[in-house]
């Protein structure tokens, strides 16, 4: 009878607990200062623990902790090791094709249409890739990004003899087109180092990560043309998703997809714009704003990076049109 009791009562009791939290490990490898993974993501996990009651949390593992490279998260959550992980798409080349098209020059005006039309394409299925393998919590674009070089860069022409740097092969094979050597491999984290070394004069970036990883140190001149943005994904293991109570699952949902793409492109293109204040208030970097002729000489130059992109599939053309359709351009 004692047994029988104590064996209620204990049932009683597990019943009236509330269930354990379930910890999402959310890896990035940005420094734990960068306003993505200090203020973006974690104000992610703190939704999804509102949206689920406090089921599910998540944990911020920021600078490399979980896996340094930033080549190296989506491996991270293929086997487990991060639950979630911030993904450069452009470091896995061929795995997220459909997403390049936010690469091309001249395409995307700001982050914030730009991320929310990705979304849209993405839930339309028109963007090819392995997203099937994982649970997309949201795919988003930079802000464009501009020549960031180590003395002045004006015009293509003087981009010859240069050493530059670009994340997306297309945008490599127009540098090659300028006459500059194209250098790629060289991720985010090093840019600023590979500057002051001097084994690149510059490269594509946004001012975020001018700032986020110390480039704007590293350079003195900034040249506002739209080379294009670098596509950005946020995703979870499918297996720890599928894990998760219905209930929870529906709270992830709620605050990921359209919510989220629409929620990062509205802070990326505020500290985007932040961050340039911050440069022109130092008043160490020389900014230009192109006139119509830079603007135009520097479309034609960067034509070969869409051309290139367009070749690769048959499917681009349309690809291409729907994304600026999307986006209202």
């Amino acid at each position: 009878m004692f047994a029988k009791l104590t064996s209620g009562l204990a049932l009683a009791v597990a019943l009236a607990l509330p269930a354990m939290a379930e910890e999402l490990r959310f890896s990035s490898f940005e420094p734990p200062v960068a306003f993505l993974t200090k203020n973006v993501f974690p104000e992610w996990g703190r939704r999804v623990e509102e949206a689920t009651n406090g089921e599910v949390t998540v944990k911020m593992f920021p600078g490399g902790t979980l896996g340094r490279s930033p080549a190296q998260q989506l491996k991270l959550v293929e086997d487990g090791v991060a639950d979630v992980a911030f993904i450069v798409a452009g470091y896995n080349p061929g795995v997220f094709p459909g997403v390049t098209v936010g690469e091309l020059p001249y395409t995307v005006t700001d982050a914030v249409s730009g991320s929310k039309a990705m979304w849209e394409m993405y839930e339309k299925g028109l963007l090819k890739g392995d997203f099937d393998k994982y649970y997309i919590v949201g795919l988003f674009v930079t802000s464009p990004q501009a020549v960031a070089s180590k003395g002045a860069i004006m015009s293509p022409a003087e981009m010859a003899g240069k050493n530059f740097r670009a994340s997306s092969p297309n945008l490599l094979a127009a540098i090659e087109k300028m006459g500059a050597v194209a250098v790629g491999g060289i991720t985010a984290p090093t840019i600023a180092e590979s500057i002051s070394r001097g084994v690149i004069d510059g490269s594509f970036n946004e001012w975020n990560a001018l700032k986020s990883f110390r480039i704007a140190e590293a350079v003195d001149h900034v040249l506002e043309v739209p080379m294009g943005t670098s596509p950005l994904m946020v995703v979870m293991n499918k297996q720890k998703y599928e894990s998760l109570s219905p209930e929870a699952k529906a709270g992830v949902d709620k605050v990921s997809g359209a919510a989220f793409s629409a929620y990062f492109g509205e802070q990326f293109e505020g500290q985007n714009t932040a961050a340039r204040d911050e440069a022109i208030a130092a008043g160490k970097i020389t900014i230009t704003e192109p006139d119509q002729a830079t603007l135009d000489a520097w479309k034609v130059a960067t034509q070969p990076a869409i051309d290139a992109w367009l070749a690769q599939d048959a499917d681009n053309a349309a690809l291409l049109e729907a994304y600026k359709a999307t986006m209202g351009n």
